[in-house]
């Protein structure tokens, strides 16, 4: 009986977990006051996206916005809500749920990023 055993050099590395910031801007909402639009980048993955859900810091409502399984190359800006959508300005940390596949792989996803909105 013979037994023959290969061992790699490396380890393959383990594939990416997707990282995402958030930015916000704050525009001027239809019936007054100011509101934000969020857009996000995936620092480090290539992406398709299904959706991403926010949840505002005060009100604790929760947003869902459906990308599609549009695809998005890493460092592009992926919007967060229609164009002619914005949030109520509500200071504080807000919660973003990212769910979508990495385009390497096909392998699903879901990551969590936050985003504090403080007075300027």
């Amino acid at each position: 009986m013979l037994s023959i055993s290969c061992k790699k050099d490396k380890d393959d590395p383990d594939p990416q977990v997707p990282v995402f910031t958030v930015i916000a801007n704050t525009v001027q909402l239809q019936g007054g006051g100011e509101g934000l639009q969020f857009s996000a980048k995936c620092i480090n993955e290539d992406v398709k996206m299904t959706e991403v859900t926010n949840t505002s810091p005060i009100s604790v409502k929760t947003f869902k916005y459906d990308l599609d399984g549009k695809s998005y190359t890493k460092n592009s800006s992926i919007p967060l809500q229609d164009e002619d959508v914005a949030y109520f300005k509500e200071l504080g940390t807000w919660n973003f749920t990212f769910v979508g596949n990495r385009t390497s792989d096909n392998e699903s996803f879901s990551v969590n990023a936050t985003l504090s909105v403080t007075v300027k």
